[in-house]
């Protein structure tokens, strides 16, 4: 089989064919999402692609009891006996924005009203595209989640660092710096193996950083692991660690009665994809 050539074209040609069939996909923990409402950017230059939207419901289990019969009827669809197939329980609705030009979705995944997962939009798409059929049309369609990109200079300018802990064997490279060095030194005229060193704010309080700390933060995410706590715009504590994966979110505050949802995700969603590709 010829292999086929993937430009912008073949994108919008993807989400032109998946506007033909809003199917409903099955998931864990009984839910149901689907694609709906794909409209172009741009109906000019489809190229700048395509806003929707992602609905969830969950779904009536199949599992019952039948306490007159005293019997189980499991396996046993009750819900399309009773309940209209048009009427969903649960609803939820997650808009998106998808640029063929970057190749990349970005979705809405909290709001007042809403919340769902990366875990679940991410085995969704996958159900959604990785099939037999839109791989005979598109050849081998691949989804996977942007990672965040966690380096020490995002760690140190974050305004509401709670705790960072440094973990680092002895440093070792072609051209130390003084801070290598003297690092170095001290730990092999102490016989010492690995580096821990823990900043932890006062209650209420957040850390602040001087230089040494912020090179000794560098010097850890070269040579060791960088784990730490922050305070986010939600006044939640996350903990995160330069040793794992986390997917990228973007937290954005706005007021839903002055700014329309639509608008800011396609407005953010350029400047995020953007800033993917400057990485």
């Amino acid at each position: 089989m010829a292999r086929i050539r993937v430009t912008p074209e073949t994108y919008v040609a993807l989400f032109e064919e998946l506007k033909k069939n809003y199917r409903e996909i099955p998931l864990t923990r009984n839910n149901y999402l689907k694609l709906r409402s794909i409209k172009p950017i741009n109906e000019d230059n489809l190229v700048n692609g395509f806003t929707g939207e992602i609905f969830r419901s969950n779904g009536l289990t199949s599992d019952w009891y039948d306490e007159e019969k005293e019997e189980r009827h499991k396996n046993q669809n009750v819900g399309e006996s009773y309940i209209p197939p048009n009427l969903k329980a649960n609803p939820r609705f997650f808009k998106f924005v998808f640029y063929p030009l970057h190749q990349k979705l970005v979705c809405e995944v909290k709001d007042p009203e809403n919340e769902i997962s990366v875990g679940i939009l991410e085995e969704f798409l996958k159900s959604l595209l990785v099939t037999e059929k839109l791989h005979t049309k598109f050849g081998r369609i691949v989804v996977s989640v942007v990672p965040e990109l966690i380096t020490a200079e995002k760690i140190t300018q974050c305004r509401k660092l709670k705790k960072v802990q440094l973990s680092f064997n002895r440093p070792y490279s072609d051209h130390p710096t003084d801070l290598e060095k003297q690092i170095l030194s001290e730990m092999i005229d102490q016989n010492v193996e690995i580096f821990v060193q823990t900043f932890i704010a006062g209650k209420n309080e957040f850390l602040s950083l001087n230089q040494k700390v912020k090179n000794l933060i560098q010097l850890a995410s070269i040579h060791g692991v960088v784990e730490y706590k922050i305070e986010n715009e939600e006044e939640l504590i996350e903990e995160k660690s330069t040793a794992e994966s986390y997917p990228l979110i973007e937290r954005v505050q706005y007021d839903p009665d002055v700014t329309d949802q639509g608008y800011l995700i396609q407005s953010r969603g350029l400047e995020i994809v953007s800033s993917i590709e400057n990485e």
